[in-house]
């Protein structure tokens, strides 16, 4: 039986990676574990394609249905520019819940002059919640697609903005009576559920593949330690992060330690990874960001240190499947 979330990697590797079509020159970056974006070459051009699925989310479906691909084709180096869709419907769905779905949908994509280009939407029986499935196409700006295996020994692990935004504006909605009950203000519910408008790193990810940095990923499922677990094996080496120089910010902090959550693990769509031998400080700055640790040989593993010391040694499940699972 297969858990909730992700694939596993021995799955993913084993079942889904060996079978992808047909091997054509024209795919300039595969498929591949902790790769999140694919890139092909026409006409002299090479442009970068993600897809999520929007599966734990009631409530913002549409925004991070554009966001999260468009995300992956930020940090492999393209611009995003044409999004589809197909939009999922369970029965009793009413027009005004449709129309909130695709209005977020308008208003992500006009944010970043992103055109919806072709979809598809329906009401499907065994649906029980919204589900939309996001595909971004982008141009390539810089001169080859950045990956996650890029990371090398020696690199230093940046990050930038707070860890756990689109979890905890998840959890501030779909958990708010909850929190009421835990002491939390309606004023903090709807400041922690306006995260998810700073969930989108298009703007820095750019800024920092220009840099010309080894690698960038975006932690999405798994969190800060899943996205750096997903890089590490994409590349074949080892990490060490220090917990006391993560970017959290203090409403994160007090909604995850409410629920039981480590906001480290928790889905983490809007904060960035990169890692490069050196960051300038007027870089580190101009992306909001910290240097929270390095990149390492894979004989010496994967840590985090900070109040004890932790090694990771698998793929790491999401806070929030944890917490759907015992509510």
């Amino acid at each position: 039986m297969l858990p909730l979330g992700k694939l596993p990697e021995k799955t993913l590797k084993t079942i889904v990676l060996k079978r992808v079509g047909a091997l054509r020159p024209d795919v300039v970056l595969g498929p591949g574990f902790g790769e999140d974006a694919g890139a092909v070459k026409a006409s002299n051009s090479v442009y970068v394609c993600s897809m999520d699925p929007i599966t734990g989310s009631k409530n913002f479906v549409g925004w991070l249905a554009v966001n999260a691909p468009a995300n992956d084709v930020a940090v492999s180096g393209g611009r995003p520019l044409w999004f589809s869709s197909t939009i999922l419907l369970p029965k009793n769905t009413t027009r005004e819940d449709l129309k909130k779905i695709v209005t977020q949908i308008h208003q992500a994509c006009r944010k970043m002059n992103v055109a919806v280009v072709t979809g598809h939407s329906e009401v499907a029986a065994s649906v029980s919640s919204p589900i939309v499935v996001g595909h971004m196409v982008g141009k390539l700006v810089v001169q080859k697609p950045i990956e996650s295996r890029g990371a090398k020994p020696g690199d230093l692990i940046l990050m930038a903005r707070s860890v756990a935004l689109e979890g905890t504006a998840i959890i501030a909605t779909d958990f708010s009576e909850q929190l009421k009950r835990k002491g939390f203000s309606n004023r903090e519910l709807l400041r922690a559920a306006s995260f998810i408008k700073k969930t989108s790193i298009v703007e820095p990810a750019l800024v920092l593949a220009k840099a010309e940095v080894n690698s960038m990923h975006d932690p999405t499922e798994g969190g800060l330690i899943g996205g750096l677990y997903e890089v590490a094996q994409a590349a074949g080496v080892g990490f060490e992060i220090d917990r006391r120089k993560v970017l959290i910010d203090p409403l994160v902090s007090r909604i995850c330690q409410a629920m039981e959550l480590d906001p480290l693990r928790l889905i983490s769509s809007g904060t960035l990874l990169a890692t490069a031998p050196k960051f300038s400080d007027t870089l580190v700055k101009k992306v909001n960001g910290r240097i929270i640790g390095r990149i390492v040989s894979s004989k010496q593993g994967m840590r985090v240190v900070g109040d004890g010391e932790e090694r990771i040694r698998g793929s790491v499940q999401d806070e929030l499947w944890r917490l759907f699972s015992s509510s």
